[in-house]
């Protein structure tokens, strides 16, 4: 082959190298094009819904019923308003719950117990199998073509009351008897709008719920569920399938609506890893968090409700029970007005900002208030007149009033069948010289080791608290955080496995005032008498009889 013809083929070779080149490139970046245009579709899959006045109240569009504009629908993580119409349109989710945010001025339908009808649980398959000890949640199939949800015309209210119930927490169908007498009817007259449970609705046996929201419906008004550790599905490998048979029964774990000028948040600050929980708030939550304040107006209140509260002086040697991430929470709610209401310690805690105690600084930026436990002491004790077990705890069994008025609030501590000015446990604590001697009568060698502890059950680190003995002599109380001997009485009445509780919970109580009698007192009976004033201005009074011999 000659030179010329050799140089004329590789000329040729090239050319066509070339081509298939071309070909090879242009054919890979079809299919790039295709790949990548299938994954953006599959990426902003959507649904849409109606959001609808419903005038009848049948749960129907019907003719000459209109769609609400500017109402918020999420899907767990966005959150869009709707248009002029009502309609929305938000990004799909393979397994999510789609809820509504109550605007201020409609009220929500309610479905069976009073539980509010404000979501919709989608999950094509169901519950996973591991799921298996409770029942959780059963296959939804595809999600509908319009996934609606009726509002009932309303009334904005700005200045109301919230029950705040804090681990009801009932182990047994005797259990709930003792809440459906005490408390439930009790709390059925205080006036309230709504009523927020706090978490540890059911004590781990989850087949309790239909009974527990039964008689909690009795309340004859919409209650709003928190998620606590005790409503968890054990069985689950991970914290993603954890809340399957709260959800079936409560709705999602997290979600948020408005009354008057208050945006209600609740949160789920429990994280099970398959073998033990601890508290934080999941990246997920503190987008929707996020997305979800963006349509709330700035002059509004944000009152964020979860079991696990951010932080605990009663239990701060504890890490797992505070908010680990909770300055990622703080961060979020940055610049606004907002309250942080919590449980899961069974104590009362009123913590605000700015405030030590004892040295130790929560870092609140915000209000906190725990709220002590319907239960009490788990629902034990000795028992009253009415048969109801008495279950001190660090305070007695009873629930809060949040009384709201446009965005301020004030919040009330109501003992159960006590007088809710009735603030106060006076304890005796020293060792009787005379073993003889019954409670509350002591000789005048042993007066100076007398202490006289006072339970202020609304204190916090503001409050004054003063003692007198027989009108003539006045002794201001030291705040001192320490554990309240009262319930002490009453163990030999527990059963073991709360009396291991009650033991495990036994720490400094954060509203406790201390001061020791007199050593110069008379013999005779005198008279104890305590005045303390909350953060608020109102002055509790409690008196306590006492004798020297």
């Amino acid at each position: 082959m000659g030179k010329n013809e050799k140089g004329g083929l590789e000329i040729v070779w090239r050319k066509v190298l070339w081509i298939v080149s071309l070909f090879i490139l242009a054919f890979s970046w079809v299919a790039y094009a295709q790949y990548a245009q299938e994954g953006y579709a599959q990426e902003v899959r959507t649904f849409q819904g109606l959001v609808f006045e419903d005038i009848n109240r049948n749960g129907v569009f019907d003719a000459g019923e209109r769609g609400i504009p500017g109402v918020g629908v999420s899907n767990g993580i966005e959150v869009v308003s709707t248009d002029s119409e009502g309609r929305y349109t938000l990004p799909y989710r393979e397994e999510m719950v789609v809820f509504v945010i109550k605007p201020s001025q409609y009220e929500l339908p309610l479905g069976k117990y009073r539980v509010p009808s404000f979501f919709y649980i989608h999950r094509p398959h169901g519950s996973p199998q591991e799921i298996r000890e409770y029942p959780g949640i059963p296959p939804t199939g595809e999600l509908p073509q319009s996934v609606d949800f009726p509002l009932y015309p309303g009334k904005v209210e700005e200045n109301f009351r919230v029950l705040v119930f804090g681990d009801p927490q009932p182990f047994s169908h005797q259990s709930i008897g003792y809440l459906r007498d005490s408390i439930i009817r009790e709390a059925k007259d205080a006036g309230a709008l709504f009523v927020i449970s706090l978490g540890d609705n059911v004590h781990d046996a989850l087949c309790l719920y239909d009974r527990y929201l039964a008689v909690m419906a009795e309340l004859g008004i919409p209650t709003f569920y928190v998620l606590g550790n005790h409503d968890m599905n054990y069985d689950s490998p991970n914290d993603t399938y954890s809340a399957e048979t709260y959800t079936r029964h409560c709705g999602p774990p997290y979600y948020a609506f408005n009354y008057g000028k208050v945006h209600f948040v609740v949160l789920d600050s429990v994280v099970w890893t398959g073998s033990e929980y601890y508290g934080a708030i999941s990246d997920e939550q503190l987008t929707w968090l996020k997305n979800d304040l963006s349509f709330v107006p700035e002059d509004y209140l944000i009152v964020v409700s979860m079991h696990i509260p951010p932080v605990s002086y009663v239990y701060r040697k504890y890490e797992k029970s505070m908010v680990k991430n909770r300055e990622a929470l703080f961060e979020v709610l940055k610049g606004r007005k907002a309250l942080f209401l919590g449980g899961h310690f069974h104590t009362i805690e009123r913590l605000f900002p700015g405030e030590v105690l004892h040295g130790w600084d929560s870092g609140l930026p915000f209000p906190q208030i725990v709220a002590g436990a319907t239960c009490g002491a788990w629902w034990s004790g000795p028992k009253d007149a009415d048969g109801i077990p008495l279950s001190y705890m660090m305070s007695p069994k009873g629930y809060f009033f949040l009384d709201i008025q446009g965005n301020e609030w004030r919040d009330t501590f109501k003992p159960y069948g006590m007088p809710v000015d009735a603030q106060m446990r006076i304890t005796f604590q020293g060792r009787h010289v005379d073993g003889a001697l019954p409670e509350g009568v002591f000789t005048q060698e042993e007066l100076a080791g007398v202490r006289v502890i006072v339970n202020f059950f609304m204190g916090d680190a503001s409050s004054q608290v003063v003692c007198e003995i027989d009108d003539r002599i006045t002794l201001p109380m030291v705040h001192q955080p320490i554990a309240d001997p009262y319930p002490e009485r009453f163990l030999d009445a527990v059963p073991d496995w709360i009396l291991s509780l009650w033991k495990n919970a036994k720490n400094d109580n954060a509203h406790i005032w201390v001061v020791s009698l007199p050593a110069s007192l008379e013999r005779g009976v005198h008279t104890l008498f305590v005045t303390a004033t909350d953060r608020y201005g109102r002055v509790y009074q409690a008196r306590k009889f006492f004798e020297v011999w």
